[in-house]
């Protein structure tokens, strides 16, 4: 049905699918609902881009997975709002909610989902790559590898985020970075950019909780197994690279990546508003080129961190960076029509409600029912475009996206 109404008194129609459909297709217009702001008795459009009628393949070759680190609905409504009622995300054509509860709590976080996402088991919080007994699962890259399809993770930030490191070795918790970091090698992941090379060439050692920053304390000494990670990788004939100014003239071959020593800032702090779009167009330049097709890993963990601290301003500005690196996978999905683009929350942060705003203005306020780094148990969004889309949509488990991701890709 059309829907009228009047913004600045012009007439607006907007066109509302809601005919009579089974409960999973009415759910799948729910990729749309995060982008439409709804305020007192009146209605604002959103002004998306219509998606134009494309033609893709029914199974893909290429899959990009997108982790959005702590984004539930109002992450995703604030983030449009702030950029004018229009993001990326808001032009794919499935969508559905999706569960983050681990088996041992109700409210999870990114590497029990991720975990489920990468393995499709559904693990206790924390677990990094293991089932609830600590046994290891193999993931989606490790099958990837097998089928000799071309792997690759970006990170907005650190290569051991709680949200990569389930798509790259196991472990019993993300805190255990020297086995994770080993991983990275044994795997052999053929691309991998983001910061935290100083977790690859020392151990770790907590000292405290996490600053107001969401930072744990921590200091770097030798590395307890003594393995000389980078060498090792030169020796298989990565490219180690120290700098993004380094990396981003890389034209082919494996790359090693590493954005910074330890950690980048956040925008407002002076991260280059382009790094992590660019690093995700070269991402896919360097996995493109293997006839088998590829499966490439984004997360993004700046939203996370900034609901966590209740920084409104600053977790728009995120929500809209992240959207322009999804805006590029969509542009190469457009090109190449044997690509599924998926975009999945993880557990959303801090029980994050908006509370007040001015849609025509691109301005929202938010309070936060459980500050701190503490995630709620909601469900989350999740969007699909590209090939194989129409297999996704409606309410789902976390571990049901490996399965589907599996069974379409290495059948």
């Amino acid at each position: 049905m059309y829907f009228s109404c009047k913004i600045n008194n012009i007439e607006k129609k907007f066109f509302i699918y809601l005919s009579i459909m089974k409960r999973r297709d009415t759910l799948k217009v729910l990729g749309s609902i995060p982008f439409l702001a709804f305020g007192g008795a009146s209605f604002i459009g959103c002004n998306q881009e219509t998606t134009k009628d494309k033609s893709f393949k029914a199974i893909p070759k290429n899959i990009v997975l997108v982790v959005a680190d702590g984004m539930g609905v109002a992450q995703w409504q604030a983030g449009a709002i702030a950029n004018g009622g229009k993001l990326n995300v808001g032009r794919m054509t499935h969508g559905g909610l999706m569960t983050t509860n681990p088996c041992d709590t109700f409210c999870g976080d990114a590497p029990s989902h991720c975990t489920a996402l990468a393995c499709g088991v559904n693990s206790h919080k924390g677990a990094v790559g293991v089932d609830k007994d600590d046994k290891p699962v193999k993931n989606i890259i490790e099958l990837a590898k097998e089928a000799g399809v071309a792997t690759g993770i970006v990170s907005s930030n650190t290569l051991v985020e709680g949200s990569n490191v389930p798509f790259v070795g196991h472990a019993k918790n993300r805190m255990m970075t020297d086995a994770i970091t080993a991983q990275y090698v044994d795997t052999e992941i053929d691309v991998f950019i983001g910061a935290g090379e100083d977790f690859f060439t020392n151990s770790v050692k907590y000292s405290g909780l996490p600053t107001g920053g969401g930072v744990p304390q921590m200091s770097f000494e030798r590395r307890e197994d003594n393995r000389d990670l980078l060498g090792e990788l030169r020796n298989k004939g990565y490219q180690v690279l120290s700098t993004w100014d380094d990396i981003k003239q890389v034209k082919s071959g494996k790359l090693a990546g590493f954005t910074d020593k330890v950690q980048l800032p956040n925008l407002q702090n002076g991260r280059d508003v382009n790094m992590f779009p660019d690093e995700v167009s070269l991402a896919l330049s360097l996995l493109s080129q293997n006839d088998k097709g590829f499966f490439l890993m984004m997360s993004s963990m700046f939203p996370d961190r900034a609901s966590h601290n209740g920084k409104i301003d600053l977790l728009c500005q995120e929500v809209i960076n992240l959207d322009m690196a999804i805006g590029r996978v969509m542009d190469y999905a457009d090109e190449h029509s044997d690509t599924l683009v998926l975009v999945v929350g993880s557990p959303e942060a801090s029980g994050m409600t908006l509370t007040d705003g001015d849609i025509a203005n691109g301005k929202v306020e938010a309070k936060w029912t459980m500050p701190g780094m503490i995630h709620t148990g909601v469900m989350v969004p999740y969007f699909a475009y590209g090939a194989g889309a129409d297999q996704f949509g409606g309410t789902i488990l976390n571990t049901v996206l490996f399965e589907k991701m599996k069974n379409i890709m290495l059948p």
